[in-house]
């Protein structure tokens, strides 16, 4: 049985020099915010703002990190990540959303998504959270491409525990 790899939220600083990120969201503005945030941090970032883009970039390469959007125009950003999953295995693959976490958080379970953030969110924390997905990445062993279990229990405890453990929600103001 195959487990998930989870960013230690505890990691030390890391450097994301030349780093590849795919950043999936409908709204433009959105993903030029989130390549221009990412991009002042010595990533490459390249944008799609649907699954159908998005597949046709994941065929082409594989990136260090994906930052997904839920809700897509032409399907889901969960759609996304199974892909992600079969054909590049652990990669880290951060989930962005405007609605509420619960609605996403058994499937993104299953996919072992590294995060999830709720929108809107600040510089400091999609540069955080993706710096420290891409150092755990890095200090993990490489993973054949995994398929997502059958059951959320496969997993072993209760499905949604940790996946709560690792969300990551916006500071309140």
């Amino acid at each position: 049985m195959r487990q998930c790899h989870k960013a230690n939220i505890e990691s030390p600083k890391i450097q994301m020099s030349a780093a590849d990120v795919l950043v999936v969201d409908d709204d433009i503005a959105v993903c030029r915010i989130v390549q221009r945030m990412l991009s002042d941090e010595q990533c490459n970032v390249q944008i799609s703002q649907s699954v159908a883009d998005a597949l046709g970039a994941i065929e082409q390469k594989a990136f260090d990190a994906y930052v997904v959007d839920f809700k897509l125009p032409d399907g889901s950003g969960l759609d996304v990540a199974e892909r992600v999953r079969s054909k590049w295995g652990a990669t880290p693959i951060i989930l962005i959303s405007g609605y509420d976490p619960e609605a996403v958080a058994l499937r993104a379970e299953k996919l072992c998504i590294s995060n999830f953030l709720e929108k809107p969110f600040s510089r400091a924390i999609i540069c955080e959270v993706v710096k420290k997905a891409i150092g755990a990445q890095k200090a993990a062993p490489e993973l054949p491409p995994i398929d997502p279990p059958a059951s959320p229990t496969a997993l072993g405890g209760h499905p949604l525990t940790r996946f709560w453990q690792r969300l990551v929600k916006r500071p309140q103001s």
